[in-house]
């Protein structure tokens, strides 16, 4: 297979949940024909001794999880997931199913606002709420309205992240190197010929 290599230097960041800062990872992508990349990702992770939860973000929207592995000496791989459930205000309420949120609402003559509590029924075509002894559908309806809720659900990542749970046999300092296949990256070069007519030859 034909292949073009690109290699460069990424500031893609990595979120131990109880790992300590990590350098900035060198990293080299191999883009092969048919929608085909290769990530390999090299950085020095610092890692306390057991079981902890790293965190890739940014990593490729496209990337094929069952091809991700992870290298480093006395680190086993226990589990690998990739967390594509990105933030936006409607899996924010799909995610809200069943909870209760706070609707404001604006009063357009007076700006006064109106807060009620809600419990979300549906966030399907539309969201539907159980307002005290009432059930409401949410829509606009010309009142200025906003939801707040609670928190942010584990789930839901602002950015595609890629979440690696190791044990490490003991804590300090060691080489690692992430590596992935995902597609939606492509590679195109443009040139410039410059004929000479006295040599009669042709350079790029």
């Amino acid at each position: 297979m034909n292949r073009r290599a690109l290699l460069a230097t990424a500031a893609l960041v990595l979120a131990a949940g109880s790992a300590h800062a990590q350098t900035a990872p060198d990293l080299s992508v191999t883009i092969y024909n048919s929608d085909l990349a290769l990530v390999e990702d090299a950085r020095d992770l610092n890692l306390k001794a057991g079981r902890q939860r790293l965190e890739f973000k940014d990593v490729s929207a496209a990337i094929r999880p069952e091809t991700v592995s992870l290298s480093a000496a006395g680190v086993t791989i226990i589990e690998q997931n990739f967390d594509y459930d990105l933030l936006t205000p409607d899996k924010l309420m799909e995610k809200a199913v069943g909870q209760q949120v706070r609707i404001v609402r604006t009063n357009p003559g007076d700006g006064k606002e109106t807060t009620e509590v809600a419990t979300v029924l549906a966030a399907n075509e539309g969201v539907v709420l159980r307002i005290g002894d009432r059930v409401e559908v949410l829509r606009d309806d010309g009142v200025p309205t906003r939801v707040i809720f609670d928190k942010v659900p584990e789930t839901l990542r602002a950015r595609p992240t890629l979440s690696v749970t190791v044990d490490a046999d003991k804590a300090g300092p060691r080489a690692s190197k992430l590596s992935y296949l995902t597609s939606g990256l492509g590679w195109k070069a443009d040139y410039v010929a410059l004929f000479d007519e006295k040599k009669g030859a042709l350079d790029l």
